[in-house]
């Protein structure tokens, strides 16, 4: 039996991503001023891509994790981790600051998680992002890059699955574009639960869009 690899969203850019050995990696935990429930989660290590409100409410996860909100290389158990640096908005972070696209590696799978990314990738930094399989990637606009700049990051690294996220649900307070922005301009895409679990060999040839919700 193949061992897999666990995907949740919890709505807003926060994951737990779960190896097949038990590693959960946290990503940018938001509080009450996004969503009045917040959910009972736990995690071993907490990727933060910048400080605000929305992405740094460490103490949601339960366990005592290990936080990386840095650039640079590092690892944690069987998950090795890198920091790009990026920026919130297009102008070089003058207006909302610095912000940090993790990469990592989970069984074999290569992940890349785009935080609040508010302009487009430069040459060096989407050739970084190349080999990723599973591309976690803003959508919502307003504070982030939007829609038609997500469609066009996902066909310049061409990531074997994009999963969206930062977009505005039911239950969200801030106010960015609905999920529906987006979906409007993509050909094809598959909802596949709250939860979804892949194998490296499982992973499309083909690009593909992934639609997870986040109860």
């Amino acid at each position: 039996m193949v061992e897999k690899t666990k995907i949740t969203f919890w709505g807003h850019a926060m994951f737990v991503i779960e190896s097949a050995r038990g590693t959960k990696i946290g990503t940018d935990p938001y509080d009450q001023q996004v969503k009045s429930r917040l959910p009972d989660v736990s995690a071993d290590v907490v990727l933060v891509s910048h400080g605000h409100f929305d992405h740094s409410n460490i103490s949601l996860f339960k366990g005592n994790p290990k936080v990386i909100r840095q650039a640079g290389k590092t690892s944690f158990e069987d998950i090795n981790i890198e920091g790009v640096p990026a920026y919130h908005d297009e102008a070089k972070g003058l207006k909302r600051g610095e912000n940090i696209i993790f990469k990592f590696e989970v069984d074999g799978i290569k992940f890349a998680h785009l935080g609040d990314l508010g302009h487009l990738p430069d040459e060096r930094q989407v050739n970084s992002l190349k080999d990723v399989d599973i591309l976690l990637i803003p959508v919502g606009g307003i504070y982030t890059i939007d829609a038609s700049q997500a469609l066009k990051i996902i066909n310049d690294i061409k990531p074997k699955v994009a999963i969206p996220m930062h977009y505005k649900e039911e239950d969200t307070k801030i106010g960015v574009n609905t999920l529906d922005y987006f979906i409007g301009k993509v050909k094809n895409f598959k909802e596949v639960g709250h939860t979804v679990e892949v194998s490296k060999d499982e992973l499309p040839q083909e690009t593909e869009i992934w639609i997870l919700s986040s109860t």
